[in-house]
């Protein structure tokens, strides 16, 4: 996923396992990656949060998942997603849940910035 420029590509689409990793009764859902964004970040804070509290938290998740791709976390160890929505070891994801406007527009702004450590 290296785009030549020591620079993460953020990927156009993430794959959310609906459940603990080893829960193969459950299905994986494709969807774009800031429609993760929104929902992951509607599922975990509150949309009347200070926005600098809301960009914080959508930059860490952001980051969050960024890890799981760029580790292939799951990919390495034989899963077919990405991430999962079990909270007790990844993000809160909802599936089909509402979105509140105003972490949406954040997330449209927010969703290729990233948290990074300098030189890495």
């Amino acid at each position: 996923m290296n785009n030549g420029a020591n620079i993460p590509y953020i990927p156009e689409f993430v794959t959310v396992h609906l459940g603990a990793p080893d829960d193969a009764s459950v299905p994986n859902v494709t969807l774009p990656f800031a429609d993760y964004i929104a929902n992951v970040a509607s599922s975990e804070i509150y949309p009347t949060w200070p926005e600098s509290a809301l960009r914080a938290n959508i930059y860490a998740q952001i980051s969050f998942v960024l890890n799981r791709i760029y580790t292939e976390y799951y990919r390495s160890r034989g899963y077919d997603f990405d991430i999962t929505n079990s909270i007790a070891i990844d993000q809160s994801f909802v599936n089909g849940r509402d979105i509140f406007e105003n972490i949406n527009d954040l997330v449209r702004e927010l969703f290729t910035s990233y948290i990074s450590r300098q030189g890495f």
